[in-house]
């Protein structure tokens, strides 16, 4: 039973950190091509909406981080080990990635302060540096989760210490389409929210509110509806690539009846791949709903309002269970596609490391002790009690209407 609780937080602080980050990679791209296409334009609306979504962006960025390092934190807690010998071998795709979130960090506070302070020029330079480091997060730890697929890459020195080619690693055939798959679906999930936020606003004070929603779901419906079928059609070619690792491939779709490797144990995780599915169902539906009523005259009411709404839950609830796919198609191995016969036949004594604990089932009993488990979701209660009347406050109470404060 510790087993599963200590998986269960490890996922559910995953789950809102990736969330948060896919939010914070959307955001961090359309807040400053919305603030330059509003200055372009003499556009205050724009600007308006800019200057608030920046505001979200910030505070996005604030939770996926709390939740990131919570994440982090049982990562190494429960498995050490296997933490500090994954992080060994894909240290180049952690360093890219780590590089690019202290990048992201320190061009967010600038672009922040620089607002109506600096020069438009010198404000739009640390926008695109914003944006870039952004797309850049993903690269580096997509590389990891595509070490995590099969480790290419991988090889030992005459001495015998692991290293790492890196451009074998990012030719690796699963990390383009996870990769690029990946930044369509932030921006798409992102601009769906960004109408499902205004569609909120827009029912609490339709007078105030009124534009901005008419604006995000003219700048945003056309885009999001190619970004979703953009995201489709990766999501399967990443599916494709995983043929070569059968048995990821197997635990996805062992529930259509379709097994690679039938001499391997089978993990049937297709429930998730069918609720993702169902998910990004839903979005197409919205989308298509929102239409009818435009070509009927209707842009902005209350049904489409509601149907925003709904799309907006679904487009990150989409980014949640295809990234929980992806993580628990691989049960129980940390790298998919290494088997302990083929860790072994590895030069000593990282053979025996990686065969002993490519394995989620080996965890750290001590953290996972019943006072351990008692005091981590007593604190776990008080940080999600803490988040929500954070979200409160800042999404419902102090950032009302076109309030700028």
């Amino acid at each position: 039973m510790t087993f599963y609780s200590s998986v269960f937080w490890l996922s559910f602080n995953f789950g809102i950190h990736i969330v948060m980050v896919n939010l914070v990679i959307g955001l961090a791209v359309l807040v400053p091509l919305l603030k330059y296409l509003g200055m372009k334009r003499n556009d205050q609306l724009t600007l308006n909406m800019s200057r608030r979504l920046m505001k979200y962006y910030a505070t996005t960025y604030g939770i996926a981080g709390v939740f990131g390092t919570a994440f982090t934190v049982f990562l190494f807690s429960y498995y050490p080990f296997a933490t500090m010998l994954l992080g060994t071998l894909a240290i180049v795709p952690f360093a890219i990635a780590i590089g690019f979130v202290a990048v992201n960090f320190f061009s967010l506070i600038a672009y922040w302060y620089g607002w109506d302070r600096w020069s438009p020029r010198a404000h739009n330079v640390i926008g695109i540096i914003m944006a870039g480091s952004a797309l850049m997060i993903p690269f580096g730890f997509r590389g990891v989760f595509a070490f995590l697929n099969t480790p290419d890459g991988l090889f030992f020195t005459s001495a015998g210490t692991p290293s790492l080619n890196p451009f074998k690693a990012y030719a690796n055939p699963t990390f383009w389409p996870l990769y690029l798959a990946s930044i369509s679906g932030a921006l798409t999930a992102t601009m769906i929210a960004i109408m499902a936020g205004f569609a909120i606003a827009y029912l609490r004070r339709p007078n105030e509110e009124r534009p901005y929603f008419e604006s995000a779901i003219r700048r945003f419906y056309v885009p999001s509806l190619v970004g979703l079928l953009v995201t489709v059609v990766l999501m399967f070619s990443y599916l494709v690539s995983l043929i070569g690792i059968p048995f990821k491939f197997d635990n996805i779709m062992a529930g259509f009846g379709v097994v690679l490797d039938p001499s391997q144990p089978i993990y049937n995780f297709t429930w998730i791949f069918v609720l993702h599915l169902v998910m990004v169902g839903i979005q197409f539906v919205v989308l298509i709903y929102v239409l009818s009523l435009a070509l009927k005259g209707n842009l902005v009411s209350r049904g489409v309002a509601y149907a925003s709404i709904v799309g907006g839950a679904t487009a990150l609830g989409s980014i949640e269970s295809g990234e929980m796919l992806n993580a628990f198609s691989q049960f129980p191995r940390f790298i998919a596609n290494l088997t302990k016969s083929q860790a072994l036949k590895l030069p000593a004594p990282y053979g025996e490391m990686l065969a002993e604990y490519n394995n989620l089932t080996v965890y750290n009993h001590l953290a996972a002790a019943p006072f351990g488990q008692f005091f981590t979701s007593f604190m776990m209660a008080i940080m999600i009690a803490v988040l929500i009347v954070f979200i409160y406050l800042v999404f419902f109470k102090y950032y009302p209407g076109t309030q700028q404060g």
